[in-house]
């Protein structure tokens, strides 16, 4: 079987759907399905791919432009040639499958499925509400989206999200998945530009610094417990244009254990985890599954994230997490607390997030995604010998 991904985002563009695209196809190949990507060109090199990405064969197409989407920078890709290259590329690879990663926007995706002589496929991974443009396109959009053999979606949320458009049938819900090999609580831990002290406790946040993250009501939290427990640091792993921002927010007194690390490459990232013993997501709407969750918990680390729909999916309230009301200081604090003082709870539900998190492993979610591939493909056999 020969898979083609189609996806804007890829290395060296950093984020969730270029780790999804590279490690299903790293396990699709692991099943001996041969997979190549196609993506696009990028200006500068954000982050650097893993070092067996070179396994995979990467086409090239067009050029990346970044813009805001979702209250979050996200990119697309275009050029005046990207339509021939991508039609050849789709022409020479003789291609069981077509599989676009992300929306049916006008971008890669999109042209690969329209050129497609294959079986098509595409996974939703966005989650967000009622999209004008969906709507103001609908009529170019429509005949890509129903040449798709098989519709995927990483969680509920994000098949909500393509229900408010169009109609939906013959999909499957696959969520998002964790590499347990690489984020587990046994390894090296991360070297931090300060002095631990005995005893102390490492709240970590990781993602971009933007509005939809919601950073700033971990920043709040802190300042209202920081003077209470100085036994306590936070950690900000991740960059954007609310940096700066952020760091003014922090109380006078608590400046010297509020770290804000930058960008941290994915080699870095299992050990940060490690290191810390409270992870932090306080998101406030866009996310449609909670990828940074589940490198949490396969880690070994009870985490706090706010309610929204793509988390709840993650995490069991009171069992390997805490839940709380998106954009609640208060409700943060609380939760904060409760794990700052109790290590037996932390350990607890630090144990239960790793056993929940190996259900999530990229080997499993490759299988299941395999098995509809093969079930399309003989759907497809059998339609054929008795039309």
């Amino acid at each position: 079987m020969r898979v083609l991904m189609a996806t804007d985002h890829y290395y060296p563009y950093p984020g969730g759907i270029t780790e999804h695209t590279y490690h299903l196809s790293k396990e699709l190949i692991n099943l001996g399905v041969e997979v190549e990507v196609l993506t696009s060109n990028f200006e500068y090199n954000f982050i650097e791919a893993p070092p067996d990405a070179n396994l995979i064969k990467v086409h090239r197409v067009g050029k990346s432009f970044f813009f805001r989407a979702n209250k979050s920078q996200t990119c697309i890709s275009f050029s005046s040639r990207a339509i021939s290259e991508i039609s050849e590329v789709i022409k020479n690879g003789h291609y069981d499958i077509v599989h676009s990663q992300n929306s049916v926007v006008p971008t890669i995706p999109y042209l690969s499925i329209l050129y497609s002589k294959s079986l098509c496929f595409a996974t939703f991974h966005s989650n967000h509400g009622f999209s004008v443009g969906y709507e103001l396109f609908k009529p170019l959009l429509l005949p890509v989206y129903e040449k798709l053999d098989g519709k995927i979606f990483v969680s509920e949320p994000a098949l909500r999200t393509i229900k408010r458009h169009f109609e939906v049938k013959d999909y499957k819900i696959i969520p998002n998945g964790v590499d347990i090999n690489k984020f587990k609580p046994e390894g090296e831990r991360y070297e931090f530009p300060f002095e631990l002290r005995e005893n102390e406790i490492l709240i970590l946040f990781v993602g971009r610094l933007e509005i939809r993250k919601g950073t700033k009501y971990l920043i709040q939290a802190f300042n209202k417990i920081g003077n209470q427990h100085k036994n306590v640091r936070l950690i900000v792993a991740g960059d954007g244009p609310l940096k700066e921002n952020l760091e003014k927010m922090v109380s006078d007194g608590l400046k010297d254990r509020v770290h804000f690390l930058g960008f941290v490459s994915s080699y870095k990232l299992p050990s940060l985890y490690r290191s810390c013993d409270i992870f932090v997501s306080p998101a406030t709407e866009g996310e449609s599954f909670g990828i940074v969750l589940l490198e949490a918990m396969a880690s070994g680390k009870p985490v706090i994230a706010s309610d929204n729909e793509g988390y709840k999916v993650v995490v069991s309230d009171g069992e390997d997490g805490f839940l709380f009301t998106r954009k609640n200081v208060d409700e943060l604090v609380q939760k904060l607390i409760t794990l700052i003082i109790n290590p037996e709870l932390r350990r607890k539900m630090g144990e239960r997030g790793r056993a929940k998190a190996l259900n999530f492993s990229w080997s499993f979610i490759a299988k299941q995604v395999l098995d509809y591939y093969v079930e399309a493909i003989e759907k497809s056999n059998y339609e054929d010998t008795h039309n």
